[in-house]
């Protein structure tokens, strides 16, 4: 029984490393220090997207004027930022939940952002496009 107790430890602990190294094996990542400064800067445009958003508002729709600064700071930066296409999809989607309630507009304005036409037609391949 112990015996048994071991092995399946072992195959759990085998497989799970197994897992980590082909996620970390195939992944490639933007090692620049202008994209590393450039996600620095999109998480700090993310948490000010959400520091907003616990503004009232009185019109959903519209938002309010932090929100729209912040939202339209954003665009600007993950649009200039040297990152590819994924990574700068995932950042959209932060920032969408981060304002989720508080601006439909600042929320379609993210959405039509998204460079889903690129990804599809596999354009995010290399480290750091754009």
């Amino acid at each position: 029984m112990l015996l048994r107790g071991t092995a399946l430890l072992l195959c759990v602990l085998l497989l799970a490393a197994c897992g980590s190294a082909s996620q970390t094996a195939g992944t490639r990542h933007c090692t620049s220090s202008k994209a590393a400064a450039a996600l620095r800067k999109l998480q700090a445009d993310t948490r000010a997207i959400k520091a907003a958003a616990l503004r009232p508002v009185k019109d959903t729709l519209k938002g309010n004027a932090a929100v729209n600064r912040a939202t339209d700071r954003f665009l600007f930066d993950v649009d200039t930022a040297p990152i590819d296409n994924l990574t700068r999809n995932r950042l959209i989607d932060f920032a969408a939940a981060a304002l989720v309630g508080s601006c439909v507009q600042c929320f379609q304005a993210l959405e039509a952002e998204r460079p889903i036409i690129q990804i599809a037609h596999s354009a995010h391949h290399g480290d750091c496009p754009k």
